[in-house]
């Protein structure tokens, strides 16, 4: 024995056991699409019947629908008017959102205030052809306000209901449409829409100018009174505080600044006071020079004697050589030099106290300007303080002159743009159809066939996901928390009596699977007595119980099968053997076993057919002679298999259960709900029986969506046995 079998064996030593591989199965991927297919291969019966029906409501609408004629009128927008009259400062062109434009456009050609004026400028309510062709009530004399009002809803209504606004694409031309019973009220219907919507434009475009000017009037005048008001406030405060403003400029944001006395003065007296101090300076400089300055007035005078000095000094050096010091003429030039060094010192002492004269005056000057420039600032400064006020007052002037003439400029534009020309014309105008535009039938039978196949796969999306039932035979392991003994195939054709025979069929492979599972149950191999038995009549537990009774007795073991389904036997219909005596013949006290035992030659086993039906078949079922049976029957086969009743609704399934060595259960693929399944194994369990696992039958192509097949090139399209219980 392998690894593989140890774990088979030890998997199944324990009922609660998680799951054993069967080794005829295997899982096996499939694509999306192949899901999808498979799905409504399986559901198609729902398919063409959802699509049919479909396909037929589809066609009884079409027959019965009223014919429907269509009128086209074609207009143009323009997003501004087709002649310029732009002027300096409008909005620029390309700052205009079209997209926005042109959605505007087209809720206000769908606006039911467009509907209303329509039905106002065509008189739809008393419209005799409009009132046949949508079934409207006639208007009378005697009707109220409500009601008449009542009437052109209704007409607006049904207006925007069989209107159909149709931009042409990659242009500025839009298609208004009309489908009504008639083609020459279509014709006439969109005629008068795309006139209307024409004149409310142009309405509209007046009376939002005519609005606007007046509103900007109004708005101009307050502006110039609070324009009057503030500039009056700033000149009384300026005279208060004697401010005098001598200049004013504006700057690119529109503020002004302003230029004032004290200002301008302090900016005249700082640039004398620099030239006096210059002045002072150079004068401070000029007192120890006597030939600058007021000096040079005298400085001729004072080269003169200077020279007549030198002359003289020169003439009494040469006569002192020839001559003494009292010659005469030594003596009177040596007077004439003291003279002129008395009236060179004179002179020069009159140049210095020029000199200091304009150094003093010049001092004098730069004090008096200081003084003047201080008591200036000190004014200035005080302005300043002042200013502040003043410049909240000059920027409320300015804020409201940008104001008035803002909105000035802007009531010129509005009355030169009053006057252009409307940027929406009719291009076409609606005619009469020849022929109906609607029903049509092959694009109701394509939406039929559209709709159906959406309908279809919501509904076998909604029967999938409430389909509880074991569609993949690994769910058992997962949901019931019962090993996975076998998967059984669907048989296409035949007898599943017969096809157990061929040892080369898929039945037969499944079942020597089974089979090759149950042996690792118990340590002395393959169970000696099996109970099988299912929640509900026909989930295969009769075919798998005689399938696996000839799989065992074709591996030498001598097998009965006991039909203990009472109430409704099969095995005898099978194999075709005679009910008169069986089962409940000996519960009933008949000891004659033998009597009631049929050996099968052709399939290798023995069978104890049910026998007729008793009125307590819970109390056979349930007695003594139920266990002795089965002790008595091992020992003359190797193998006991009972096939038990179902155990929903009846008591007979868990009396059985505890007098064989186990039970499996039998779980019918794509049918038994989950709910049925454990309620049924939930009174199994109740009752102590042990469980060695389930089987699920009549595995077919549909479970192949679920990530189950079969191998040895078994297929997947086995067919159901109608028959088959």
């Amino acid at each position: 024995m392998n690894d593989s079998d140890r774990s088979l064996q030890a998997a199944f030593v324990d009922p609660m056991s998680p799951q054993i591989d069967d080794s005829t199965a295997y899982s096996s991927g499939v694509s999306a699409v192949e899901h999808v297919l498979l799905v409504i291969s399986n559901r198609r019966n729902w398919v063409m019947g959802i699509i049919a029906g479909a396909l037929v409501i589809g066609l009884i609408l079409t027959f019965l629908a009223t014919p429907q004629f269509s009128s086209t009128a074609r207009i143009e927008i323009l997003p501004d008017s087709p002649i310029a009259t732009n002027v300096e400062g409008q909005r620029d062109r390309s700052l205009i959102n079209e997209v926005a434009f042109y959605n505007t456009q087209y809720s206000l050609l769908e606006s039911e205030s467009l509907a209303e004026r329509v039905v106002r400028a065509g008189n739809l309510t008393v419209d005799k052809d409009f009132a046949a062709a949508f079934g409207l009530d006639h208007v009378e004399a005697g009707m109220t306000s409500d009601q008449r009002k009542g009437l052109s809803n209704s007409a607006v209504r049904i207006l925007l209901s069989n209107l159909s606004v149709s931009p042409v694409r990659n242009s500025s031309l839009v298609d208004v449409s009309f489908s009504t019973p008639s083609p020459q009220l279509s014709a006439k219907l969109a005629n008068l829409w795309v006139t209307q919507f024409v004149q409310s434009t142009i309405d509209r475009r007046f009376a939002a100018t005519s609005d606007a000017r007046q509103y900007l009037e109004s708005r101009l005048s307050r502006l110039r009174e609070n324009l009057e008001a503030s500039e009056r406030a700033l000149i009384n405060y300026s005279t208060d505080k004697g401010i005098v403003t001598i200049s004013s400029e504006t700057d690119t944001s529109g503020r002004t600044q302003n230029r004032t006395l004290v200002g301008s003065d302090i900016a005249d007296i700082s640039a004398a006071l620099v030239k006096a101090r210059e002045a002072r300076i150079a004068a401070e400089a000029d007192l120890s020079n006597s030939v600058v300055g007021s000096a040079q007035i005298n400085a001729p005078t004072l080269g003169a004697l200077r020279q007549r000095r030198a002359e003289a000094a020169a003439e009494l050096a040469q006569l002192r050589t020839l001559f003494g010091e009292d010659y005469p003429a030594i003596a009177s030039l040596r007077a004439q030099v003291a003279t002129l060094d008395q009236s060179i010192q004179a002179e020069t002492a009159r140049s210095s106290q020029g000199n200091r004269e304009a150094y003093n005056s010049a001092l004098r000057r730069e004090r008096e300007l200081q003084r003047e420039l201080d008591e200036l600032t000190a004014k200035y400064n005080t302005q300043q303080r002042q200013s502040i006020q003043m410049a909240i007052l000059q920027r409320e002037v300015d804020s409201n002159r940008q104001l008035y003439e803002g909105l000035l400029q802007r009531s010129k534009e509005i009355g030169v743009a009053g006057v252009g020309p409307n940027n929406i014309s009719i291009v076409d105008r609606a005619r009469p159809a020849n022929g109906a535009s609607s029903p049509s039938l092959p694009l109701n039978i394509a939406l039929s066939l559209m709709l159906g196949v959406a309908c279809a796969a919501a509904a076998v999306f909604l029967i999938e996901k409430m389909d509880n039932s074991v569609r993949d035979p690994q769910e058992v392991v997962s949901r019931f928390n019962l090993p996975l003994l076998g998967a059984i195939p669907e048989l296409v054709d035949g007898d599943v009596a017969d096809a157990i025979l061929d040892k080369k069929s898929q039945i037969y492979e499944a079942y020597f699977s089974l089979m090759t599972n149950l042996s690792f149950l118990t340590e002395h191999g393959a169970p000696k007595s099996i109970m099988l038995t299912s929640s509900r009549p026909k989930e295969g537990k009769s075919n798998s119980s005689l399938s696996l009774a000839t799989v065992l007795a074709a591996t030498g073991r001598s097998v009965i099968l006991v039909d203990a389904d009472v109430r409704n036997p099969s095995i005898n219909r099978y194999l075709d053997v005679p009910n008169k005596r069986g089962l409940t013949h000996y519960l009933s006290g008949d000891d004659r076993l033998s009597e009631i035992i049929s050996p099968l030659d052709k399939f290798g086993f023995s069978v104890i057919t049910a026998g007729k039906t008793p009125p307590n078949a819970a109390e056979l079922l349930g007695s003594e002679r139920m266990g002795l049976l089965i002790e008595t029957l091992l020992t003359q086969y190797d193998h006991v298999l009972v096939d038990s009743p179902p155990l929903l609704g009846l008591a007979d399934a868990p009396l059985i259960a505890r007098r064989v060595e186990g039970v499996v259960f039998t779980i019918e693929a794509n049918s038994t709900r989950t709910r049925e399944i454990g309620t049924a194994l939930r009174r199994l369990r109740m009752s102590g029986a042990r469980l060695f696992g389930a089987i699920v039958t009549k595995v077919g192509a549909r479970n192949h969506i679920y990530g189950y097949g079969y191998g040895y090139g078994y297929g997947f399209s086995y067919g159901a046995d109608k028959g088959e219980p």
